[in-house]
């Protein structure tokens, strides 16, 4: 198993896309894989293993030009057996450059984190124009199953369902040092407008959560940030909703938290549903496009709520009160999480790396 894998990803840190590819990093050394990562920015902090190439570093010490030269001999030089792509790609003619001069006579496998697929194809109502800026060799890995389905639907492509998952070496839990022994919600995330904390504030403020002293806590950075706080100030919540930055093990404050609580416009398949659910920490999510819908069940380990209808979120809220019910989902938190095992998820990329001719034009 010497086979030489190249994970490709914006970054290494904040986002759902690129924890999935840092863990991706970890499980693949673990199988005796050759793995080697490239970073487009120079934003590190998530757990990998593997050679890292930090392109971010490159760029801003190089000219543009004098950078691609250097991107484009880094992938001559090293002949990977299959790339890895977990890039938003939404820039065409960027995507076109690397498709047809540095990849291209490579195999890529392009994943699609997002069911909003303008991320990954420009001229989406145009399918041909669309498929054109990838590899002669090239698959597609969608991380659910409605994300797969949609992909058929809108550029019929026959993509494969590899599905996010948690390392089976659960990172330790940092140590729960804050003064924050309260209880409370949390919501994680990126502070931009396609996660709706607003959303997450407005329904908790027309909760009974205030009134029953449970706190909300909001665990992310992002150019909202400013904004989101001034609604809690506008909201008269100051006292009851709390900011924390970004960090690369949030597990203790997911832990202690009462609920997790997602209200995102769109998703991909969510990994912190899977980490809140694996640290016995019950759901409430928006059945939004796409993931929510196949990782909760509704009434056992959290509440699936009609996508965007913020009334119905805010009564599922309320039901945090209820000591019977909220003692039923918490129990039931980690139930059947198996089948988004890390073992089941590795297998499939296992059999793509093995049996390339199965999978690749």
């Amino acid at each position: 198993m010497n086979k030489k894998i190249c994970i490709l990803t914006d970054s290494l840190s904040k986002g759902g896309a690129e924890k999935v590819a840092a863990n991706l990093t970890i499980s693949l050394t673990n199988k005796g894989y050759q793995v080697y990562v490239v970073s487009m920015t120079n934003v590190i902090d998530y757990q990998f293993t593997g050679n890292l190439y930090n392109f971010g570093l490159i760029k801003e010490a190089q000219n543009k030009f004098k950078a691609f030269l250097e991107f484009k001999n880094y992938f001559r030089k090293h002949k990977f057996d299959v790339i890895i792509d977990h890039r938003v790609r939404d820039k065409y003619l960027k995507e076109i450059l690397f498709s047809k001069i540095i990849f291209r006579k490579q195999k890529v496998i392009y994943c699609i984190h997002s069911y909003n697929l303008s991320f990954y194809f420009s001229f989406l109502k145009l399918p041909r124009l669309a498929k054109f800026p990838h590899t002669k060799d090239h698959k597609f890995v969608a991380v659910c199953h409605e994300i797969k389905d949609y992909l058929n639907k809108t550029l019929n492509i026959n993509s494969i369902h590899i599905n996010n998952y948690l390392l089976n070496n659960t990172t330790p839990f940092e140590n729960f040092n804050e003064d924050f022994f309260d209880e409370y919600i949390i919501g994680v995330g990126r502070l931009n407008k396609i996660k709706q904390f607003d959303k997450l504030i407005t329904c908790y403020k027309n909760s009974n959560l205030p009134i029953n002293k449970i706190k909300l806590l909001i665990l992310g950075d992002g150019e909202n940030k400013k904004v989101l706080k001034q609604l809690v100030e506008d909201l008269k919540l100051k006292d009851l909703v709390n900011f924390y930055p970004f960090r690369e093990n949030p597990y203790g404050l997911i832990r202690n938290a009462k609920a997790l609580v997602l209200t995102s416009k769109t998703e991909g398949f969510p990994m912190v549903l899977l980490e809140a659910l694996s640290l016995n920490t019950p759901v409430i999510s928006f059945d939004c496009k796409s993931g929510p819908g196949e990782i909760i069940k509704h009434g056992i380990n959290g509440l699936l709520v009609d996508d965007q209808n913020e009334e119905a979120l805010t009564l599922a809220i309320n039901k945090l009160v209820d000591p019977h019910f909220y003692q039923k989902i918490k129990a039931n938190a980690d139930l059947d999480l198996e089948q988004f095992s890390e073992s089941k998820a590795i297998e499939k990329w296992k059999d793509i790396f093995e049996n390339p001719n199965k999978y690749f034009s």
